[in-house]
C-alpha cells in the first residue's frame, strides 16, 4: 500500500513507542487535519456488521461523503466537534441479567475509528505480553495457547471484572493517558467521546461521568489502556511471588526409583512393570514444597485466569490482592460469584468458552461440547438433548442458503477448538448439524431423509446457478478426521513472537464515478445491510448490490436519491443489462 505523510507519522508513533516503553508523544491532534486519517477510518469500518447500524440521530456509515470529511476538519480545526449521545439496547447475558450496548451516529464512528487506530499506534507496542483482547495478531485463541504452556499449576483462579466497561473511572483514565500524551487538544477529544452520553430505550439522555460503552469503536483500546495497569501490577506480583529455583524430589518417587533399579539388577521383570506402571502416577518432585512458587496470569478483555503453583492460602491471598488493586488504584470491582478459585487438578476451570484442567503437570484444554450444543439449540437445530431437528426459520431459503448458514455454524463452532485434548467429541457437533440441515431441506421438498441423502449425499452437495449466471456447487464442510490437531495453539504461540505488519488503507472510496450513470461529481456511499437483515422485497440497487456481492457502492447525488426512493428500474441499474446493450 502507498504511503503518504500521515502513514509515515503513524509508523513513526509506532515505532518510538516501541523503542520506549515510557516515551511522551506529543502534536497527534494535528492529523486530524489531513483528509487521509478520515478515509483510512472509513476503509477499516465500512464492511464491520455496525456499519449500517444508526445511532441516536438515525444515520450510520450510509451517505459518507466528501462534506463530511470537509465538516470533520473544520469542526477538528476551531474544536467544535461534538459527538451525538449513543442509542442503546440490552441483550441478555447467560446469568439471566442484561448487557448494555451503545451505538454511535456514523460521524462519530469515523472519529471514533480515527482516535483509536492512533491510540493503537502509542499504546500497543508497550502493551503487556499477558495482554490478548482487541490487539493485532492475538486472540482467544493465543490466550489458551498460552495457558496450555503453564506446567504444575496447582490452583486456578477465574477472575471477572464486574461491568468492567460501564465503571471505567475517567478520572483516572485522564491520568493515565496524560503519562504518555502531551497534547490536551487530543486529550480533550477522548474526554468528549467519553462524556457524550446515550439515549436509553425511553429516549431519555443520560450523562456519561464513568464508563466506555461497549459497542464504541475506541472502547476496546481504552478499556485495554486502562487494565495494562493490572497486566503491570500482576507482572510485579509474579516476580515477587516466584520463590525457588526447582522442587525438592518426592521422597516416594526416589524409594520406588531405588526399588526399580534393584529389580532390573536381580531381572525382575514383573516388579519393574509393577514399579514404572506405579511411577506414572506420581510427581517426582514434592508438590506441596513450600518454599517452590509460581504465578502465571493471562488477561483477555475483563476476563482473567491466573495459574498458582503453591498452597490455597497463596491462592487466596492472590485472589484478594487483585481485589485491592482493582479496587483502591483502578476504582473497580472483582466479581465475587464469577472469581473461583479451582483445584486443577480435581476440578476444571472455564475461561473464555474453554474448559481448563490438568492431568499430571500438564494443563488441558478441552472444548465445552454441553455449551456447543446449547449454542445449537438457540439456533434451532436441535432439542435440548442434542437431537436434531429442521430449521423451521431456513426451510423456504433456497436451498443453497440453507447450506452455506450450516457451514458457517460448523466452522465457527469447531474450527477453533481443534487443538482441544477432546477435539474426538466433535463428531456429535457435526452429526447435530448434518442431521439437520438434511431435516431442514427434507421438509422443504416434502420428501424423506432417505430421499435426501440418496439426491445429495451424505455430504449434502448441491449443484446451483448464482446470480451472475454461473453454474456452482456446495456442500456441507465436514471435517474428515476429529483427531485432534497438536500443532494448532502452538502456531498461536509463534505468532505471537511474529513481527507486527501494520497497513492503512489509505484510498479515497470516493474516488470512483457513479456505478449507475459513471459521473465523477458529487459522490456518496450507498450502504446495505447483510442479507439476512434486509427486508423483501429488496431495492432495485440493494438487489445488483447482492448480485455483485458489494457492501457499498459509490453513486453520484442524484442516483443516490433516486436509487433509495427506488424511482430507477432494476435494468437501468444492473450491469448485465448494460452489457447486454453494448453487444
Amino acid at each position: 500500500m502507498a504511503t503518504t505523510k500521515l502513514t509515515t507519522k503513524l509508523d513513526g508513533f509506532r515505532k518510538r513507542n516501541t523503542d520506549n516503553p515510557h516515551y511522551t508523544n506529543k502534536d497527534i491532534y494535528r492529523m486530524f487535519y489531513t483528509r487521509d486519517i478520515y478515509y483510512i477510518a472509513y476503509n477499516a469500518i465500512k464492511s464491520n456488521d455496525g456499519a449500517e447500524t444508526s445511532g441516536s440521530d438515525g444515520t450510520s456509515l450510509h451517505g459518507f461523503c466528501e462534506e463530511w470529511v470537509d465538516e470533520f476538519i473544520s469542526s477538528m480545526r476551531d474544536e467544535s466537534y461534538n459527538p451525538k449521545p449513543s442509542r442503546t439496547t440490552y441483550i441478555p447475558k447467560k446469568n439471566g441479567k442484561m448487557r448494555k450496548l451503545s451505538f454511535p451516529n456514523g460521524k462519530d464512528k469515523i472519529i471514533q475509528e480515527c482516535v483509536r487506530l492512533i491510540l493503537e499506534c502509542i499504546y500497543d507496542p508497550s502493551f503487556s505480553d499477558l495482554s490478548h483482547g482487541y490487539r493485532p495478531n492475538r486472540s482467544i485463541h493465543s490466550a489458551v495457547a498460552q495457558i496450555e504452556t503453564w506446567r504444575s499449576s496447582t490452583w486456578l483462579i477465574e477472575g471477572d471484572i464486574s461491568a468492567c466497561f460501564d465503571e471505567v473511572d475517567h478520572r483516572v483514565l485522564e491520568s493515565i493517558l496524560r503519562k504518555r500524551i502531551s497534547d490536551e487538544r487530543f486529550l480533550r477529544l477522548i474526554n468528549k467521546l467519553l462524556r457524550a452520553g446515550y439515549l436509553d430505550t425511553d429516549l431519555k439522555l443520560t450523562d456519561t461521568n464513568l464508563g466506555a460503552g461497549q459497542g464504541s469503536i475506541c472502547s476496546p483500546i481504552l478499556a485495554n489502556v486502562y487494565l495494562d495497569k493490572l497486566d503491570k501490577f500482576m507482572e510485579d506480583l509474579i516476580l515477587r511471588e516466584s520463590r525457588g529455583e526447582y522442587r525438592k524430589q518426592n521422597p516416594q518417587y526416589a524409594k520406588l526409583r531405588y526399588q526399580l533399579k534393584k529389580a532390573q539388577t536381580s531381572g525382575d521383570t514383573q516388579t519393574v512393570k509393577s514399579i514404572n506402571k506405579a511411577l506414572k502416577d506420581i510427581s517426582s518432585v514434592d508438590l506441596m514444597d513450600d518454599n517452590f512458587t509460581r504465578v502465571k496470569y493471562v488477561r483477555y478483555a475483563d476476563d482473567f485466569l491466573v495459574g498458582v503453583i503453591g498452597d490455597k492460602a497463596l491462592a487466596k491471598s492472590i485472589k484478594q490482592e487483585i481485589a485491592d488493586f482493582l479496587k483502591i488504584t483502578l476504582k473497580l470491582r472483582l466479581s465475587d460469584d464469577k472469581t473461583k478459585i479451582t483445584n486443577a487438578k480435581h476440578d476444571e476451570a472455564n475461561f473464555l468458552g474453554f474448559r481448563i484442567t490438568k492431568t499430571g503437570s500438564f494443563i488441558k484444554i478441552l472444548m465445552d461440547t454441553d455449551n456447543i450444543i446449547r449454542k445449537l439449540k438457540d439456533n434451532g437445530m436441535c432439542n435440548e438433548f442434542g437431537f436434531p431437528i429442521a430449521m423451521t426459520k431456513l426451510q423456504n431459503s433456497p436451498i443453497q442458503d440453507i447450506i452455506k448458514y450450516a457451514n458457517q455454524v460448523l466452522r465457527g463452532l469447531l474450527y477453533g477448538n481443534q487443538g482441544c485434548h477432546n477435539f474426538y467429541q466433535g463428531w456429535r457437533i457435526q452429526y447435530i448439524i448434518q442431521y439437520s440441515t438434511a431435516k431442514t431441506i427434507a421438509r422443504k421438498f416434502d420428501i424423506s431423509m432417505k430421499a435426501t441423502f440418496r439426491n445429495y449425499g451424505d455430504d449434502l452437495n448441491v449443484t446451483y446457478t448464482n446470480s451472475k449466471g454461473i453454474d456452482k456447487q456446495i456442500s456441507l464442510a465436514k471435517f474428515r478426521s476429529f483427531k485432534r490437531n497438536k500443532d494448532f495453539l502452538k502456531n498461536w504461540i509463534f505468532k505471537l513472537k511474529e513481527h507486527i505488519v501494520v497497513s492503512y488503507d489509505i484510498r479515497n472510496p470516493l474516488a470512483k464515478n457513479c456505478y449507475v450513470c459513471d459521473d465523477s461529481r458529487n459522490r456518496k456511499m450507498f450502504h446495505r445491510q447483510k442479507v439476512s437483515l434486509i427486508k423483501k422485497p429488496y431495492l432495485h440497487i440493494v438487489k445488483e448490490m447482492v448480485r455483485i456481492n458489494r457492501r457499498q457502492v459509490c453513486l453520484c447525488t442524484t442516483c443516490f436519491t433516486q436509487v433509495s426512493n427506488n424511482e430507477l428500474e432494476y435494468n437501468q441499474i444492473s450491469k448485465i443489462f448494460k452489457l447486454r446493450k453494448l453487444i
